[in-house]
């Protein structure tokens, strides 16, 4: 699957098949988060992964708007540099993104876990300070029961403009 396809076919995956994500897929999900963008480059992520299912269910329990976590085949962990305070966000969500992407390439899902305890999945990952976590990505194989759903997308015409605001036509079309 191409970058393009991957992108236009991604689905959000909260209901996963029990079976175990492989190590080499998971390191190469890693290796395209460290490939984002990131401001002067400094890289303000770090990512925690855990297979271990009593971990993942208790780190699940306090995701507040990601219950699908507990059961989830394993968990990355994004932390961020809460000293990076101008561009730490957006660098650690181009990586998500990445991360997203390239699973559903190679077969997996995935969302992004948006209200969490953070200091107590912290004190329990043990992760020092400055780092925060930013999110928790669950990964696994889609569920055949419940399969991911299309997201409706709004029409290009309504989000798309060129040279300025209301300019549906692009000027040399």
């Amino acid at each position: 699957m191409d970058a393009i396809e991957a992108i236009t076919t991604r689905r959000v995956v909260r209901a996963f098949a029990p079976d175990p994500v492989e190590s080499d897929k998971l390191r190469q999900i890693i290796n395209a988060g460290r490939h984002a963008m990131s401001a002067r480059n400094l890289q303000p992520w770090r990512f925690v992964v855990v297979y271990d299912h009593d971990r993942i269910r208790e780190i699940g329990t306090l995701c507040s708007t990601g219950k699908f976590v507990t059961d989830a085949p394993s968990v990355v962990v994004v932390l961020k540099d809460s000293s990076n305070t101008r561009w730490g966000d957006i660098d650690c969500a181009q990586a998500v993104q990445n991360m997203a992407t390239a699973a559903w390439s190679l077969g997996l899902g995935t969302c992004w876990v948006g209200n969490f305890d953070g200091p107590s999945i912290a004190r329990i990952l043990e992760v020092p300070a400055p780092w925060v976590i930013f999110t928790i990505l669950a990964f696994g194989y889609p569920s055949p029961a419940n399969p991911p759903q299309t997201r409706p997308l709004k029409p290009l015409r309504e989000i798309v403009y060129y040279e300025r605001w209301g300019q549906q036509q692009p000027p040399h079309s």
